[in-house]
């Protein structure tokens, strides 16, 4: 009977071991799922805020309108207060026909002129809203380095609780702080407004998001995408220096990269669409190499980022 009852605690104990195996496990991989979660949005941050900046540098927008904010001249607002005058006049005389009191009329006297005062006012600020139609052709604005500046100085804030969590998912160290000096190196690009150094740091600072990436993400199609616009940047980025040689063994990298990974995989018809029509645009961009043609260049590149965001 005792040696029943040892048999039976023993059985107890490491069915007890096993149970608390499989809830630290458990527990683990879900704690681990959640911090991979909180670094992937991380660093599809970093992405979109890279992608934004290189774009910037050439004054390339996804939307093809911009809203223009312009103030309304002086002499429009003095002609509508005339014509506000006028009509407040028109008024207070109809008002006296109709024999209302003098009480009354003092009281809109008084609330006509805080009213003018009022509208006064607000004609000083008014400003006029315009849709302006952008494009590569038809842009000739300058580069907006004070809104850079403020948006690369932006990105130290959080560097620092990205990198522990880089770190906390067993991300190469030389990678991790291989980004932050390269964040250093574009601080002083954009500070000294040079544009082929700010480009190239931009770039270079692109090129740590695929080893994040390949990291944290499940989804190979978004990893392959990040992939092939990581070549594509490293083109764009060359484009000042019209190193076209260069220039065109980067996209053909990015076709290579893309074609190999995505191009006839086994995807919904929908999709294999996208992923069809993205590999013929990167061709075609690279006749626009052949061509060194740099409008022709950034406006197809254009549409393929634009194409790209939808996979």
């Amino acid at each position: 009977m005792k040696k029943y009852k040892k048999i039976l605690y023993i059985f107890l104990i490491v069915v007890v071991f096993i149970l608390g195996i499989f809830l630290y496990t458990t527990i683990s991989k879900g704690n681990n799922e959640d911090e991979k979660e909180k670094t992937l949005a991380e660093v599809e941050y970093l992405e979109k805020k890279i992608v934004t900046l290189l774009n910037e540098l050439n004054n390339i927008e996804s939307r093809n309108y911009n809203l223009s904010v312009s103030e309304i001249s002086k002499e429009n607002s003095s002609q509508a207060g005339q014509n506000s005058s006028g009509q407040e006049s028109k008024i207070s005389e109809e008002n006296e026909n109709q024999g209302e009191s003098s009480e009354n009329s003092q009281e809109e006297g008084q609330e006509s002129s805080t009213n003018s005062n009022t509208s006064s006012g607000e004609e000083e600020k008014n400003e006029e809203y315009t849709l302006k139609e952008t494009g590569v052709l038809t842009n000739n604005d300058a580069i907006n380095w004070e809104h850079l500046k403020t948006e690369v100085e932006n990105l130290y804030s959080p560097v620092p609780t990205i990198t522990l969590d880089l770190y906390s998912l067993d991300i190469a160290r030389e990678d991790v702080l291989g980004f932050n000096q390269e964040l250093d190196n574009l601080t002083t690009a954009v500070k000294s407004e040079n544009k082929e150094n700010t480009l190239g740091s931009l770039s270079n600072l692109y090129g740590y998001i695929p080893k994040f990436a390949d990291k944290v993400a499940d989804d190979v199609t978004y990893k392959v995408i990040i992939e092939t616009k990581n070549n594509l940047f490293k083109g764009y980025s060359k484009l000042d220096s019209k190193n076209w040689v260069e220039i065109s063994n980067d996209i053909k990298q990015a076709i290579d990269v893309y074609s190999n990974r995505l191009v006839n995989t086994n995807t919904d018809s929908n999709k294999q669409y996208v992923i069809n029509k993205i590999y013929i645009m990167l061709n075609e961009l690279q006749n626009a190499v052949s061509m060194q043609d740099e409008s022709i260049f950034l406006i197809k590149y254009k549409n393929i980022l634009e194409e790209m965001n939808n996979l």
